[in-house]
């Protein structure tokens, strides 16, 4: 006998949300400035709408215990870490207006102090919409914070709704992009793949500070599903995508257009590309004159502010200008891009004598960016060779575009330590579905390529650590920066090198052997 679907306003599923809301608002009130009970409802009533949609979500997408905890981590790790670091610099911080109000970012900082006074006026909302902030957060997102609080907290500044909001984004983007993944290859990839998603330590600290990249990655995920959904469920499908790509359009347009852009060729590689020889040459026609009008209509903005953003992190950093002078202005610009390919550096956030609060965000910051790392340039020089033939196209595709956006971003934000991670973040659904195929990969083929990319970092990240803790502590002779890079230039070629040449000489073997009678 079959069960009867279970309704979405089902009874068990409002009490559970309700009670849920009341408990964790009660927790996040007491946290919060102004009086107890009117925070506590504003909060409740803003939870208990979340709880619901992510209870009705997890049903949706299959239910179980790993989906369910990579759901509750996603939304409780961010708004956990957020009221934490919210509460912890104007204690351990340096003594700045922004980190005494509690924020990592200035521009959220800016973003949010303006909504919170927007808020206590009478000044329309859709004015906000034209506030393009020079903060780079955008109208809709200051829109979206006066709306919260003039509803939900017209006496006090409770700046943990925005939070919640953000963590719920987050969250739903993860549910959607699991199943997404799920259902293109399988279980495996797709728990791999989402739990990257889910603990990037920059995907937390950006989704903890009242940042865009929260919005922006869980619509991106969401309009992923839309896309792989398209066959199957063809009516929600266009619904989920034009309701993320609204949402990643008002957050950042800018923003939205590159996303999207990336779903329109995946659209293209999963749907159009296996058709008839004259739809997939009018489709590929269409994809190059779209290309074509992104690059002509971005590159100027690109090649602008990337000119001002280098210059900028040269200004700001003594050690930058003389070696920019010891290896001449011709080179200054590949420089600062590579260098920015390293931020954050984790040797730097170790050795750094800073304050502990911003030691341990930097290091955490670095683990994580230098554990993704070299899998996606492993995943470069593997994705050729992809079997069954049909996913080539696709991985090809997200590793050529994932590392031309690294570059991009390190270009666009000259070297920054917080603007190009940023930056880099918003393809993270893309770089976390190549990184968890190249490790299953190279786990099922035992493809030694992967230990050697891994012992390259390990020999980078061996030098620079000694470098930078001579240079702080002075505790032994430092060598000098170049023989530094040439000793890891070095190293890493014989890694590589005899690598190539143990692959070859395998395969002579192999081949004189298949010829012998």
């Amino acid at each position: 006998m079959l069960m009867e679907p279970t309704p979405i306003f089902s009874r068990n599923r409002i009490v559970l949300s309700v009670l849920a809301a009341l408990i964790f608002g009660a927790a996040a009130a007491a946290f919060s400035p102004g009086a107890f009970l009117p925070g506590w409802l504003g909060i409740s009533a803003l939870l208990a709408v979340v709880f619901f949609c992510l209870l009705l979500t997890w049903s949706w997408a299959g239910g179980g215990r790993t989906l369910a905890w990579m759901m509750v981590l996603t939304f409780f790790l961010r708004v956990t870490v957020g009221v934490a670091l919210m509460h912890i610099l104007p204690a351990y911080g340096f003594d700045t207006e922004q980190q005494n109000a509690g924020y990592v970012f200035r521009d959220a900082f800016q973003r949010d102090m303006r909504a919170w006074e927007v808020s206590q006026t009478n000044e329309p909302l859709w004015t906000s919409f034209s506030q393009e902030m020079a903060s780079d957060q955008y109208g809709g997102l200051l829109t979206t914070s006066v709306a919260i609080y003039r509803v939900l907290s017209p006496d006090a500044h409770r700046s943990v709704l925005i939070l919640i909001l953000a963590a719920f984004v987050a969250t739903l983007g993860a549910a959607f992009f699991h199943q997404a993944v799920q259902k293109r290859w399988s279980s495996r990839l797709a728990n791999l793949a989402t739990w990257i998603l889910v603990l990037y330590p920059d995907a937390i600290l950006f989704g903890s500070s009242h940042m865009r990249e929260p919005f922006v990655i869980g619509f991106g995920a969401m309009a992923l599903w839309a896309v792989y959904a398209w066959n199957r469920s063809r009516r929600m499908a266009i619904t989920t995508l034009v309701v993320s790509a609204l949402g990643m359009l008002v957050i950042s347009s800018r923003v939205a257009v590159v996303v999207l852009a990336m779903l329109v060729v995946i659209f293209y590689l999963e749907h159009i590309m296996q058709r008839s020889e004259r739809t997939k040459r009018l489709g590929a026609v269409v994809l190059i004159a779209a290309a074509l009008a992104l690059a002509f209509m971005s590159w100027g903005w690109l090649r602008t502010s990337a000119k001002h953003d280098i210059r900028i992190t040269e200004i700001n950093s003594g050690w930058i200008q003389k070696v920019v002078e010891e290896v001449g202005q011709q080179y200054r610009v590949p420089f600062i891009v590579t260098y920015g390919l390293a931020q954050p550096v984790l040797p730097a956030s170790i050795a750094d004598p800073t304050l502990a609060v911003w030691r341990t965000i930097g290091i955490l910051r670095g683990l994580g960016w230098y554990a993704l790392a070299p899998f996606i340039l492993y995943a470069f020089f593997t994705v050729w060779k992809a079997q069954p033939a049909k996913d080539r196209p696709l991985l090809i595709w997200l590793a050529v575009m994932s590392l031309l956006w690294i570059l991009v971003s390190s270009a666009r934000a000259g070297g920054d330590q917080w603007d190009n991670p940023r930056y880099r973040s918003i393809f993270l659904p893309f770089m976390s579905i190549l990184v968890a195929w190249c490790i299953t990969w190279a786990i099922e083929k035992r493809d030694f390529w992967l230990a050697r990319w891994l012992a390259v970092e390990v020999i980078f990240l061996g030098f620079f650590t000694n470098w930078y803790i001579s240079r702080y502590y002075q505790v032994w002779k430092r060598l000098p920066f170049w023989q530094n890079v040439a000793w890891i230039a070095g190293l890493s070629a014989l890694v590589l090198g005899s690598g190539w040449l143990w692959d070859l000489y395998k395969w002579l073997r192999n081949r004189y052997k298949l010829r012998q009678p």
